[in-house]
């Protein structure tokens, strides 16, 4: 049975995934700030998160909301405005219009999680998070959890996928970390967050009772040096090692998706060999 879903914030991630459902027959709206249309049959509207104003004639009787909004600005102030004020804003309107939403799904991130000592973090570790995006993106969580819709905050790692190339354009540029003591890393393929939402959906609608976390990081965590190295005998010709400055700042921890894999989940690309293969044959390499 089609559902009536809105997705906001709909770029790399929400737009794939408002594009998808509204391929699967489901009725979608895709908010953005800017009036690009999102893709074949999603209604598109433009509006602005931080402006209560602009929200005024969002849809009726949803059965879903997906928040997947990315901050313009690196900043306390952006993430506080998009992030927690933001979905403030779109709860308070929805409930307002007398929507009565099934559930709602909000991208969150693995940087509420402080550990830096390469430990194993899953939904029931604590977070007692020191930087401004993972406090704010746990502030979130709790608008999410204490709002007035059932929720589900989703825990991204590190995405990547076509057009996210950093690590590899440092690796072109050389770019070395120690092997030792190891550099925990995590991360997941932007078409992994498009189906793991989608699969949570998907789920809510069978009558499957979500939890209200779920931490989406591929099942393979690995050091950041071997994935530089990998990177590098790919790419071939790369510039003298460089050592990474960033390296020394990284959270070092083991993001555990066991909670998602429980639920049935099947990775796309399990392991950042497979998710970058594509990526650098793509680049030429």
């Amino acid at each position: 049975m089609a559902k009536r879903i809105l997705i906001v914030g709909s770029g790399d991630v929400g737009g794939h995934l408002a594009c998808d459902l509204a391929a699967d027959g489901h009725k979608v709206w895709g908010l953005r700030r800017s009036n690009k249309p999102v893709g074949d049959g999603v209604t598109t509207i433009s509006a602005d998160v931080a402006d209560p104003e602009t929200l005024m004639d969002l849809p009726g009787e949803l059965d879903y909301l997906v928040y997947a909004v990315a901050s313009p600005d690196f900043s306390e102030e952006g993430y506080q405005q998009f992030y927690v004020q933001g979905l403030k804003n779109i709860l308070a309107v929805l409930k307002a219009g007398g929507n009565k939403v099934k559930h709602v799904f909000f991208v969150s991130s693995s940087s509420v999680y402080h550990h830096h000592d390469g430990s194993v973090v899953d939904e029931n570790t604590p977070c007692e998070p020191t930087s401004f995006a993972g406090k704010k993106m746990l502030e979130a969580e709790q608008v999410l959890l204490s709002g007035p819709f059932p929720g589900t905050a989703v825990r991204f790692s590190g995405i990547y996928g076509p057009g996210r190339i950093r690590l590899i354009t440092q690796a072109k540029r050389g770019g070395h970390c120690d092997p030792e003591p190891p550099v925990w890393t995590n991360r997941i393929h932007r078409d992994d967050c498009v189906a793991v939402l989608k699969f949570l959906i998907e789920k809510d609608m069978g009558g499957t009772a979500l939890e209200k976390i779920y931490l989406a990081s591929d099942p393979n965590p690995t050091p950041l040096f071997d994935v530089l190295e990998w990177m590098k005998d790919r790419i071939g010709d790369v510039e003298d090692d460089t050592d990474l400055p960033e390296a020394t700042r990284r959270g070092s921890k083991k993001c555990s998706c066991q909670r998602l894999l429980d639920l049935g989940y099947q990775f796309i690309y399990p392991d950042y060999q497979s998710g970058y293969d594509g990526i650098l044959q793509d680049m030429g390499y």
